[in-house]
C-alpha cells in the first residue's frame, strides 16, 4: 500500500475521538458509532428522509420564531 493510499484509507475512516473517559468507556460497551456519517454512502431513500426532516425542523423554527415575535407587534 501507498503512501497516497494510506492517506487515503485515514480519510475515508476517520475516527471521533473520545470527549473523555466516560465517552470512551461508553463507546466500548454500548458500541456507539466512531465514524463521521457519509451522506454520500446511505442509501437514497435515508438520504432524502433526512433532508426532509431537517428542513421541517428547521422551517418549524423559524415560524415558531416569527410568530413568537409577531405577536408583540399586534
Amino acid at each position: 500500500m501507498t503512501e497516497s493510499d494510506n492517506e487515503e484509507n485515514n480519510k475515508t475512516q476517520e475516527e471521533l475521538s473520545s470527549f473523555n473517559s466516560a465517552t470512551n468507556h461508553y463507546r466500548n460497551i454500548m458500541g456507539a458509532p466512531t465514524q463521521k456519517i457519509d451522506m454520500e454512502k446511505m442509501p437514497r431513500i435515508l438520504r432524502y428522509f433526512g433532508y426532509f426532516a431537517f428542513t421541517i425542523i428547521a422551517v418549524g423554527t423559524l415560524l415558531f420564531i416569527v410568530m413568537y415575535i409577531w405577536q408583540f407587534f399586534r
